[in-house]
């Protein structure tokens, strides 16, 4: 079953910055500069959240993870430019 994430960061290497976003293109949707929509296996979550932990400076950076229900899906309000909407576009995993 596919849990949806949000997922940002505060990154001021600009080297960890990319590789963080690197990282995170590859297993959803960028939303804005540094904040990402996510949907992924438990199991793929626990490697990409460790991925991400071995990435940061965590004296200098930081990252944010927010796990959403359907409930709360179903709750996302939006202002401005249209994003993605993960739930229904393909996401291949």
């Amino acid at each position: 079953m596919l849990q949806h994430w949000v997922v940002s960061y505060d990154i001021g290497d600009a080297r960890r910055r990319v590789k963080a976003a690197q990282l995170l293109l590859n297993h959803g949707e960028r939303v804005q500069e540094s904040v990402y929509e996510l949907r992924l296996h438990p199991g793929d979550w626990k490697r990409l959240s460790g991925r991400l932990n071995r990435l940061i400076n965590p004296v200098q950076d930081q990252w944010r993870a927010w796990p959403l229900c359907a409930n709360d899906l179903a709750d996302v309000m939006e202002l401005g430019q249209p994003g993605p909407h993960p739930a229904q576009q393909a996401i291949m995993v």
